[in-house]
């Protein structure tokens, strides 16, 4: 296995579980959050599909670029559909990195104050999502949802 393919397999192992953690949860709850000024569930999910695809994106092309304009996602049907979409996109260009591109630099200088490496920034991809699909978590129990996926998803 490459070490991008490596890459690809840990991401997965995290992304796998965001379509079955939306189905998890009640419609009518996707605006849900837990204080003011939080993102909601359905805002969440889409940071979480947006910002993945972003730091793929520039790992592919060694330059920040804009983040994906974001679709409609006013049902959960919809949510999905963002995550199947945006999934295969973020696979894409990561599977098109190679293994000797992992240590090139990406001029990440205007967000993050200096240059990095694209493991680094794939491996700051992978760690943003667990972050925050740990709180999707928390916010589809608060929500009432009482069978959830594993966080993680193996084969």
């Amino acid at each position: 296995m490459s070490k991008v393919e490596s890459v690809l397999t840990h991401w997965h192992s995290h992304r796998d579980v965001l379509a079955p953690l939306v189905d998890s949860v009640p419609e009518d709850k996707l605006d849900f959050k837990p204080w003011d000024g939080a993102m909601s569930f359905r805002d969440l999910v889409w940071h979480i599909l947006s910002t993945g695809a972003w730091f793929a994106a520039a790992a592919k092309t060694g330059r920040i670029t804009n983040q994906p304009e974001r679709p409609d996602l006013s049902t959960k049907q919809a949510i999905l559909q963002a995550i199947s979409s945006l999934t295969d996109r973020t696979h894409a260009d990561v599977a098109s990195v190679s293994d000797e591109q992992l240590e090139s630099l990406v001029d990440t200088k205007a967000v993050f104050g200096a240059d990095l490496p694209v493991n680094v920034l794939l491996s700051s991809m992978i760690d943003h999502e667990v972050h925050h699909k740990g709180q999707l978590f928390v916010y589809a129990r608060i929500m009432g949802a009482e069978k959830l996926p594993f966080f993680v998803h193996r084969g």
